[in-house]
């Protein structure tokens, strides 16, 4: 009885092991569900062409709009979250982009890889380590299109590691706008199992391990806090404070950390709050414009007007 006692005990050990360091971090990263462009900016009176570019590893299409304003005087590129694509309505995409455009900010918006309208490389999430060269390619497509003028790129969750990743590795802005960045991999591994599971973050430790490990999620000083840190460009961070994916210390580390970094701490939102019901555990996650958008607004037209030359 008792060997029999003990193989059922290492029998269970072993699937542990195998549902925290394989399958929790292979479902996370790779069966996240294609959510599909099913509007347009026309939707909020705005006038727009579609585009593809090449991503720059020259792998994929990466599918696009192009928002002009009339007389632009800047143009901010939009890097969605994971799971989402350019009309992300957890951030509230296509009134966002009416406002930039309102005020003179021509707006850029592509689905990265594995969304959307994009390519597939068959490889899910990788938190902004592949996905930055999507946003190199729109980077890149927008300062061919209008050379003369500052180019400036806004990243929310995931879109803000893409970015981080992007711009550490060469790709030229006049700034970056962060908000609810995704700064710290294992953090938000284990916060958005959590928000998948409703399981405690904690027993998710080792499969967040796992996926840096052997799932090429970028890990230690390839993470995008660390690879933010070093940027010398103008960085404006706009955090949720009760933020339950990706929680405001990171942000408020990276602004201790990076002086060229300006944190606005968004106004609280009450998590009970009724609008908020149908996000369920996502909560307040990207949830600053649609609850304050003209303080939001403000923030961000007032970094790009102090460093558009």
């Amino acid at each position: 009885m008792k060997k029999l006692a003990w193989s059922v005990a290492l029998l269970s050990l072993i699937a542990l092991l195998y549902t925290a360091v394989i399958a929790v971090p292979q479902e996370a990263i790779h069966n996240t569900q294609r959510s599909a462009v099913t509007t347009t900016p026309a939707q909020v009176g705005l006038a727009f062409e579609d585009f593809v570019v090449d991503a720059e590893d020259g792998k994929l299409k990466i599918a696009g709009w192009w928002m002009p304003a009339d007389n632009a005087r800047a143009i901010l590129v939009f890097i969605h979250g994971g799971g989402s694509n350019r009309t992300s309505s957890y951030f509230g995409s296509l009134a966002f982009y009416r406002e930039m455009v309102d005020r003179g900010v021509s707006v850029a918006a592509i689905d990265l890889r594995n969304h959307g309208a994009s390519g597939d490389d068959g490889r899910g999430l990788q938190f902004g380590r592949t996905e930055r060269h999507d946003a190199a390619a729109a980077l890149d497509w927008t300062r061919k299109k209008h050379p003369q003028l500052p180019l400036f790129a806004m990243g929310i969750s995931m879109g803000g590691a893409t970015l981080v990743q992007a711009a550490y590795h060469g790709a030229e802005l006049d700034g970056l706008i962060l908000l609810d960045s995704l700064l710290d991999t294992a953090d938000t591994f284990k916060r958005g199992a959590y928000v998948a599971t409703g399981l405690p973050p904690a027993l998710f430790a080792l499969s967040a391990w796992s996926a840096t490990r052997f799932y090429g999620l970028p890990g230690g000083q390839e993470q995008a806090l660390e690879r933010a840190v070093t940027l010398d460009i103008p960085i404006l961070a706009i955090q949720d404070p009760d933020d339950p994916v990706t929680r405001a210390r990171y942000s408020r580390e990276l602004a201790e950390r990076n002086p060229q970094v300006t944190l606005w701490m968004a106004p609280a939102i009450d998590a009970q709050h009724p609008e908020l019901a149908w996000k369920k555990r996502w909560g307040t996650h990207v949830s600053a414009f649609l609850f304050y958008p003209a303080e939001t607004v403000a923030q961000i037209i007032a970094f790009i007007d102090a460093y558009a030359g």
